[in-house]
C-alpha cells in the first residue's frame, strides 16, 4: 500500500504543478488577448479557445486533487445526517453513501469515455485539435476519483467505530 500511496502522492503533487502553470497560462492569454483588442484593436482568435479547454482541464484536475484529501476530501459534503449515528450504524450510512458516489462515478466515467469517442474526429474551430481529447479530461477524473473513493470506502471499512469519528473530527 505503501507504493501505491507514494505513486499517488506524486500524481497529486504533479496535478499541482499544472494546475499551476495551466491557472498561470490562462490568465497570461487573458491579459494578452485584452491588451492586443484594446491597445492595437486584433487579438489572437484561438486564446479564447484555448483558455476555455484549458479551464475545463483545471476543472477536473482539481477536482481530483479536492477528492484526494482527507478521508471525505475537500468537497462540499452534508453530514448533519452522519453525524447522528455512532459506531456501526454510522458506518453502515458512510458505506452506503461511498456506494452510490461509486456508481454515480462510474456511470460518468462510462459517459465520459462515449463522449470521447463521439468528438474525438471533430476538430475544435481555432485550435484545430481533436475534441475528444479536450473532453479526454471526463474519464480521466471520473475514473481516477472512482479509484480514490474505492480506497476511502476500503479504508472505512477496516476503520473502528472508534477511529472513523476520530477521522470525521479531525477533517473540521
Amino acid at each position: 500500500m505503501s507504493v501505491l500511496k507514494k505513486i499517488n502522492d506524486g500524481l497529486m503533487a504533479f496535478i499541482k504543478i499544472v494546475l499551476i502553470g495551466a491557472g498561470t497560462l490562462m490568465t497570461g492569454l487573458v491579459i494578452m488577448n485584452v491588451i492586443l483588442r484594446y491597445v492595437f484593436n486584433s487579438g489572437l482568435s484561438w486564446s479564447e479557445e484555448a483558455c476555455r479547454f484549458l479551464f475545463i482541464w483545471v476543472t477536473f484536475l482539481g477536482a481530483m486533487l479536492a477528492n484526494d484529501t482527507a478521508l471525505h476530501g475537500e468537497h462540499m459534503r452534508m453530514d448533519f445526517v452522519v453525524e447522528m449515528f455512532r459506531g456501526i450504524p454510522r458506518k453502515i450510512v458512510e458505506v452506503v453513501a461511498l456506494l452510490l458516489v461509486l456508481v454515480m462515478l462510474g456511470t460518468l466515467f462510462l459517459g465520459g469515455i462515449e463522449l470521447v469517442q463521439g468528438t474525438w474526429p471533430m476538430l475544435t474551430s481555432a485550435l484545430r485539435i481533436p475534441k475528444g481529447a479536450v473532453y479526454l479530461c471526463a474519464p480521466i477524473g471520473f475514473g481516477y476519483m472512482f479509484i480514490q473513493t474505492l480506497v476511502k470506502l476500503v479504508r472505512i471499512i477496516t476503520m473502528s467505530g472508534d477511529e472513523l469519528e476520530n477521522a470525521g473530527k479531525e477533517a473540521e
